[in-house]
């Protein structure tokens, strides 16, 4: 738990009142006492304590007292919809990175060993929007440089292929071609909910869209509301950042004329919800080798060989009948959205 608390009333010393102000759980004689409240799934995981890296992700990364609250109930179920305002594929920053942690698996930096598999093999990160959630993986990072390389520059804004993949997505979404709406329903309170659903759509924009004066959409723009991308999906809001979980998602990637149609399976978003906005967005999961290598053929027929040879070569999800060879990669893509209306 952060500063973010109440101050409930209670009878004796003011060590007392703050302690249980800040949901501490412990008695004023000094003994623990059972939180009362909705108790949060645990969503963040680690190692056991004093396990080598690699080791599975067993332990909730806090004990259920930490994530047991009394729900404020601020007001009746809102209904409120957000349009993705930036996007990025952010490559590894000082050991960590944009993602989640698919594989229930904490690699640290990588295991040498004779026998380790490639989901062994690989380095694991700290999350960057989530302190506490470890062994994230993102191997499409691995893979920005490689692919901006492919890029011819007459494609990519500014002429420049290095960080041509950000610049092409944002300058997809200030034109209206990657329109990405996020209906939240449910709302009770912005900083707890033990339930609320997530509708992803498609978007068209209904009008020339405006940039926000820091870059990006602004917000209070109007869309219309195209293919919804799979069902709701239940999640909640723990400490303002709201969780959800869904088997798939799809997820478009387009640079020049280097495009992907993927499905995102073990797919999970988590943000900061406000009213108006939606800040430190995380979209993560896993795709197939195989779905990769027939989007690139679509595009530039007889690359299949050359395409999974590198894409292998990263791949960090899912081993084969080779232990060293994986089936799928990982991704994490970073983003912030604003209020929206259809």
């Amino acid at each position: 738990m952060d500063s973010r608390s109440w101050l409930f009333p209670a009878k004796g010393t003011l060590a007392c009142a703050l302690m249980a102000g800040a949901s501490m759980f412990y008695g004023c004689d000094g003994g623990t006492s059972t939180p009362s409240g909705h108790t949060f799934p645990a969503r963040d995981h680690q190692c056991a304590a004093g396990a080598a890296t690699p080791c599975m992700t067993t332990e909730p990364e806090s004990p259920d007292a930490n994530r047991t609250v009394e729900l404020p109930n601020t007001f009746m179920d809102r209904t409120i919809t957000y349009v993705v305002a930036t996007a990025s594929l952010p490559q590894m920053m000082g050991g960590r990175a944009a993602g989640f942690n698919v594989d229930n698996l904490d690699s640290g930096a990588g295991s040498m060993a004779a026998d380790a598999n490639c989901q062994e093999y690989t380095p694991d990160f700290v999350s960057v929007t989530d302190a506490n959630h470890r062994g994230v993986d993102n191997a499409l990072q691995g893979l920005v440089g490689t692919i901006e390389g492919l890029l011819d520059a007459n494609d990519c804004p500014g002429m420049m292929t290095r960080g041509c993949l950000d610049a092409t997505l944002q300058r997809q979404i200030l034109e209206g071609d990657f329109l990405l709406l996020m209906e939240v329903g449910g709302i009770n309170d912005f900083t707890f909910d033990s339930s609320v659903t997530v509708q992803l759509y498609l978007g068209t924009a209904s009008g020339t869209l405006m940039e926000a004066p820091g870059g990006g959409l602004a917000g209070g723009q109007t869309f219309t509301r195209g293919m919804a991308l799979g069902a709701p999906v239940t999640g909640d809001i723990f400490n303002g950042r709201l969780r959800v979980q869904t088997p798939s998602l799809p997820l478009n990637i387009n640079a020049g004329g280097f495009e992907l149609n993927l499905v995102v399976t073990q797919a999970q978003v988590r943000f900061d919800i406000t009213e108006n906005r939606l800040a430190n967005g995380v979209i993560g999961g896993v795709v197939t080798v195989d779905a990769i290598v027939m989007a690139a053929v679509a595009i530039m027929p007889g690359i299949e060989d050359t395409v999974r040879s590198v894409v292998e070569s990263v791949a960090d999800v899912s081993p084969s009948a080779d232990p060293q060879v994986c089936t799928a990669l990982s991704l994490g893509l970073l983003f912030t959205g604003v209020d929206a209306t259809y």
